[in-house]
């Protein structure tokens, strides 16, 4: 293969292919044409000398060879993002600096009433936050700052723990008042809940409820953590929930000890130590997950 002539852009056609399995929806993700998605697949096995894809009748198939090397262009992708993002923090003297945060739902729900408090007093600085699943992979979007529940692997992260999180079984004034009976855990496979479906069914609280309901399908499921939580608010169903959103939201708590214990972390890179207006975001992220964090051990 030669090295001069290789199609860098190809390798983005060809991790859009592998997720979706398809030319059309890859194109769609691209902002490209079908066609032009097929030339450049074609370009790269070309290149390569490797068939990466089977093609059937279902859609665009990983060979083994695909498969494999789908790992080291993911790889070049993160790098690729990388860079791009550290070139964007070198332009501090631009009008506006940018600080990503990824995070999940509930973050992103508690963050976003807060952010005149992480942003007071900074001129010029502008927040974007990406609700992400993917916690510590913080190329994908090119963020500066990943808040999970667990450290980061790579080497060039730093890590720092936030908190301890406690999932626990709540439900609304409303709801207790309608069903007395709930606060007694031998009733709770009787009881009205509301889960997780969909990519939020792998999810710890919805692990739990499963682990309660033995078997029996929730009245309500939503995919999103917000329209959970507005669910159990409004008084139509129990749910299980981390402590430091529950317990500052009005919620009542019904199970005596933690249904299950996990810690919060925040990572992000190693350059960003070197913007004072960035370390000052992050400082002020940290200061309100941990006062959180505070008050729901309190409680």
């Amino acid at each position: 293969m030669n090295n001069d002539d290789f199609d860098w852009d190809a390798v983005r056609v060809f991790l859009a292919v592998a997720e979706h399995q398809s030319l059309s929806r890859a194109a769609e993700t691209l902002n490209l044409s079908q066609p032009t998605v097929g030339r450049h697949v074609g370009r790269l096995e070309e290149q390569l000398e490797v068939q990466l894809f089977d093609r059937r009748q279902t859609g665009y198939e990983l060979t083994g060879a695909g498969r494999r090397l789908v790992k080291v262009a993911r790889t070049m992708a993160r790098g690729a993002a990388d860079f791009g993002r550290a070139v964007d923090l070198e332009k501090s003297s631009s009008p506006e600096q940018v600080c990503r945060v990824t995070l999940g739902e509930w973050g992103l729900h508690y963050l976003t009433q807060r952010a005149d408090n992480i942003t007071r007093g900074l001129d010029n600085i502008r927040l974007e936050f990406f609700a992400d699943d993917a916690f510590w992979d913080l190329s994908r979007n090119s963020a500066d700052i990943a808040i999970g529940n667990r450290p980061p692997k790579h080497p060039h992260l730093i890590a720092q723990k936030l908190g301890v999180i406690s999932f626990h079984v709540y439900a609304a004034p409303g709801y207790l008042e309608r069903h007395p009976d709930a606060e007694d855990p031998s009733t709770w496979q009787n009881q009205v809940w509301a889960g997780y479906c969909g990519s939020r069914a792998r999810l710890k609280s919805s692990q739990l409820l499963n682990e309660i309901l033995k078997g029996r399908s929730s009245r309500y499921a939503v995919n999103s953590s917000v329209a959970l939580f507005n669910v159990l608010q409004a008084g139509d169903a129990m749910g299980v929930l981390p402590d430091w959103i529950a317990e500052t939201e009005g919620l009542v708590r019904l199970s005596g000890t933690p249904l299950a214990v996990g810690d919060s972390w925040m990572s992000f890179h190693e350059r960003l130590r070197l913007h004072p207006v960035l370390v000052t975001v992050k400082d002020r992220i940290v200061g309100l997950y941990r006062q959180r964090y505070a008050e729901a051990a309190g409680m």
